[in-house]
């Protein structure tokens, strides 16, 4: 059986039948700008999306019978060149001739202006000079694109990752395999580089088997206290714990669906282990490192050994002289920060 053309639709179907309404299908083309995917038929009531899973997901707009026809790419037809501002003609005499258009032909019996008459026709039209072509350069397929690679085209700047499909400038196609074409309906028709088992639902997913996860943590600070967010949506009150040492903050938190954030942070500074705290709420946990004495810390975590921050780094918080910092006069500066300046 012929498989229909119509694009959103690619299903096989029998000739015989092919009955109004049998075909669902987008009668507009693929839109795909700045990582946005839509259909230019229905892209105010399907809004764009990002995944081309999505994409191929979007339903059809439209009904109709269906078409084996292949097919066509329409191309505008060039607008034609504006009239010159300048004469087209000069005589001897140097009378100037404007316009383009030719003349019509003398009537029997008329006379043809001579040279010395003070009109000049033009014999022949002036045709506009043909458009010429603009080549565009495009990438050579056999050069492999090293990751992070940015488009050098002016006010493009995608950045080349390095999955899934590849739609770029026109061309697309699969990473897999170095096949490109132009059409969308083509590459919808690119055939599989590999064989193997269907895939409808992905592997099922053990629930009984922990997972360890990470979350992202953020922090402030006053010149007494560090105050950090762990990012640990759902985290479970009863079982989580937060445990406090000199130099140290480990963060065990159980989250929903078996997840589970193990991370010990060794911290830039020590910290007053009785005096700091933490608060498990519906987002996140909110924890406070309580600081000896007043300090800044120019980081979180203690850098690696060897590690150098940028001259003046520590500088950014931390005063004394009056309450917190607003007048104050001298900066105070940590205990390791004070031993590796020397």
């Amino acid at each position: 059986m012929p498989r229909c053309t119509n694009k959103g639709c690619l299903k096989d179907f029998d000739e015989s039948a092919n009955e109004e309404g049998s075909c669902s299908y987008h009668p507009g083309g693929p839109v795909f700008h700045e990582g946005l995917k839509s259909w230019s038929c229905c892209n105010e009531v399907n809004k764009p999306v990002l995944e081309f899973d999505q994409f191929m997901a979007i339903p059809p707009c439209a009904k109709g019978k269906h078409s084996s026809a292949v097919p066509t790419s329409s191309s505008s037809s060039p607008k034609p060149a504006e009239a010159p501002s300048g004469p087209t003609s000069v005589s001897a005499t140097g009378v100037e001739t404007y316009g383009t258009a030719k003349p019509d032909k003398p009537e029997s019996g008329s006379r043809t202006p001579n040279a010395n008459s003070n009109v000049a026709v033009s014999s022949t039209a002036s045709a506009p000079a043909p458009a010429q072509k603009v080549v565009e350069e495009e990438d050579d397929l056999s050069i492999p694109v090293p990751q992070g690679a940015k488009c050098k085209r002016l006010g493009c700047g995608a950045e080349w990752v390095d999955e899934g499909a590849i739609f770029h400038e026109g061309s697309k196609g699969y990473l897999c395999c170095k096949r490109r074409v132009l059409e969308f309906s083509e590459f919808l028709k690119i055939e599989g580089c590999k064989e193997g088992n269907h895939l409808f639902v992905g592997a099922k997913k053990d629930e009984s088997k922990e997972e360890i996860v990470t979350c992202r943590l953020d922090h402030y600070q006053t010149p007494l206290q560090v105050h950090v967010s762990a990012f640990a949506k759902g985290a479970d009150k009863e079982k989580s714990t937060v445990k406090f040492e000199g130099q140290s903050l480990h963060l065990d938190l159980y989250l929903p669906a078996n997840k589970r954030v193990v991370k010990t942070v060794t911290l830039y500074g020590p910290i007053d282990a009785e005096k700091s705290t933490f608060r498990i709420l519906s987002t996140k946990v909110d924890i406070v490192l309580q600081k000896p004495s007043a300090s800044s810390w120019p980081l979180l975590e203690l850098p690696a050994p060897g590690t150098e921050l940028p001259p003046g780094y520590a500088l950014t918080f931390g005063v004394s002289g009056r309450t917190g910092t607003v007048g104050g006069k001298e900066i105070v500066l940590a205990p390791e920060e004070l031993a590796r300046r020397g």
